[in-house]
């Protein structure tokens, strides 16, 4: 028997995968829902509110060019309400596809010493573990974190009515995201970032972001003291620059990062962070103990976790064990997808277009921000090292060529390929305009 702990995208998908493979597998989870934090605290979260966000700035500018006379009023608990019952749907029927492929699916809480782990009291010691226990928000030590009217990713929608002012701490793409939906939702929001806002994501995305955060205020290289209050969160302390400065709020959103959810596991090797280690084939020091997703550690990505089930899966199996792309894609959610990826190369030519106007951004160019498109490659060299894509339903798009340069860094021959008209990619032009100077220095 094989047991995986954990029923998020890396649990369900190695289960799914072990069980078609012909194997006995038992799926633990926490929740009588599979589908993790992905689908009940994150992603499908900031897809349900963006989606909201998006629609009410559509219609904003939609009545500021005189098609809309009105802007329609937001019902934020009934929105909360309403994206409950959808993410019910959802685990329902990632609930019948795991028990469809085989898995048999038991709800308890775990803990694990090196093969062994406890559920209701017994233990067990399976053939192979796989842990899949995902991770949890990073909150940080300062005094007033445990006041209310603080919060965080996980716990972000269990209050109902929108804050007059909120102050987001966190520099990083759950930040910016929750900055936009909330601004959009008209709350006074401030984002106070530690270091450089969005530090380490490509130029282009950075001055995009800021631009569709222009509601926002945004502090930058500003350190997190104290939150303020004494039965409710009436701020924060903060220095920026050497400087001491109170920030005001009425809810305060902890968006610092993640930790890996590794709490309950003991008796297995771990990282400084409390990652679990794990080598390329998904193996722990354990022999028969593996472990994938936000439990192992960076870059807590939602793709990566379900391809790292599936290897550890594949290692179980006997099969030929896949591998990690060197090129991750990677968004942020704000008025536009903003998709990108880039190598550990940091020797760079850049060069960019903007994206051309279509769906989702017609109405948009009066303001001059169809989005943008930008590749780079290694300087002196046709090697493509870096891309970026900010325009609507961007993602797709940019996996596909990070996909295709992960197999061949070369700029791709676009002279015969026949793009969707209308669109918003921008990638085709700019990689057809790419060889065209190619040949022009041969």
């Amino acid at each position: 028997m094989i047991t995986v702990i954990g029923g998020g995208p890396a649990g369900r998908l190695a289960s799914i995968h072990l069980a078609l493979g012909g194997r006995e597998v038992v799926l633990i989870d926490k929740r009588k829902e599979l589908g993790g934090q992905c689908l009940h605290k994150g992603c499908m979260v900031i897809c349900a509110l963006n989606d909201i966000a998006r629609s009410l700035e559509d219609c904003r500018n939609l009545k500021e060019l005189g098609v809309f006379d009105t802007v329609p009023a937001t019902d934020y608990s009934l929105a909360l309400k309403g994206m409950k019952k959808t993410q019910e749907k959802i685990a329902k029927v990632l609930d019948k596809e795991t028990r469809d492929c085989g898995v048999d699916v038991v709800t308890g809480e775990v803990s694990v010493n090196g093969k062994e782990y406890t559920l209701d009291g017994e233990k067990t010691k399976p053939d192979s573990l796989i842990i899949a226990t995902g991770s949890i928000p990073a909150i940080p030590r300062v005094e007033g974190i445990g006041l209310p009217g603080v919060y965080n990713p996980h716990t972000i929608t269990e209050h109902g009515i929108l804050p007059e002012k909120l102050a987001i701490i966190g520099g990083g793409v759950v930040a910016a995201e929750y900055g936009y939906i909330f601004s959009s939702l008209g709350v006074e929001t401030e984002i106070i970032s530690r270091s450089s806002f969005l530090r380490g994501k490509p130029g282009h995305l950075v001055k995009a972001a800021k631009k569709e955060l222009e509601s926002v205020n945004i502090r930058e290289n500003s350190a997190l003291k104290r939150i303020t209050g004494e039965e409710n969160v009436t701020g924060a302390d903060i220095i920026q620059k050497g400087v001491k400065l109170h920030t005001e709020a009425d809810m305060i959103l902890i968006a610092t990062g993640l930790s890996p959810n590794s709490g309950m596991i003991s008796g297995i090797k771990k990282g400084s962070m409390g990652e679990i280690t794990v080598n390329e084939r998904m193996e722990t020091d354990i022999p028969g103990v593996y472990a994938a997703g936000d439990v192992t550690g960076p870059p807590f990505l939602t793709p990566v976790a379900r391809l790292e089930g599936i290897i550890a899966a594949d290692n179980i199996l006997g099969k030929k064990v896949r591998s990690i792309p060197a090129c991750i894609p990677r968004s942020i959610k704000l008025r536009y997808e903003h998709s990108f990826f880039e190598t550990d190369n940091e020797n760079r030519t850049e060069i960019s277009i903007p994206a051309p106007a279509g769906p989702g951004s017609f109405w948009y160019v009066h303001k001059s921000h169809t989005g943008r498109t930008m590749i780079s490659t290694e300087a002196g060299k046709d090697n493509i090292n870096g891309m970026y894509l900010g325009s609507p339903g961007s993602g797709p798009a940019l996996a596909q060529m990070a996909y295709n340069i992960s197999k061949s860094a070369e700029t791709p021959d676009f002279s015969e390929y026949l793009e969707i008209h209308p669109s918003t990619d921008g990638i085709p032009y700019l990689i057809k305009y790419m060889n065209q100077l190619k040949e022009s220095r041969q």
